[in-house]
């Protein structure tokens, strides 16, 4: 499938669902989701992807670009880490462990990425941070240059 029908996505960016798994799991909880899903997703120079998480493990894997730097934070006093997926690297994929705090930006003029959520993507379990909360406070006190990521 091409990404050719990218929508905007509330995180910032674009994207296109590719794949809904049919398989049903049903997680701790009780909620039914589906096994995986996988989007396309697009980001321009100066875009980001804003400070987000979501209930399950997401793989993030570059397609085109020069690269992408992607933040990950666990919400605690910890620092932010910074992860570069290019082929100067050499590394191409990276797990976002479930629940964590995840922002991205490029490092050219676009990337193109896909992104394997496990139980599937399901906007409910998806949360944008709030800029006016105290955990995003706390992270602008903590790191400034990470409010490009909130606002």
């Amino acid at each position: 499938m091409k990404p050719n029908n990218l929508i905007e996505h509330t995180e910032g960016g674009r994207f296109q669902e590719v794949f809904r798994s049919v398989e049903r799991i049903t997680r701790a909880d009780g909620v039914g989701r589906s096994a995986l899903t996988h989007i396309y997703f697009s980001l321009n120079k100066g875009e980001v992807s804003r400070f987000h998480k979501v209930q399950a493990d997401e793989v993030w894997n570059l397609y085109q670009g020069t690269g992408l730097y992607l933040y990950i934070w666990d919400g605690s006093e910890s620092v932010v880490e910074k992860i570069e997926l290019s082929a100067a690297s050499g590394a191409f994929c990276y797990v976002v462990p479930a629940g964590y705090w995840q922002a991205a930006q490029p490092m050219g003029k676009k990337v193109l990425v896909g992104c394997s959520v496990g139980p599937g993507f399901e906007f409910e379990d998806f949360e944008l941070i709030d800029p006016a909360s105290a955990i995003a406070e706390g992270l602008q006190a903590k790191d400034p240059s990470m409010t490009k990521f909130i606002v």
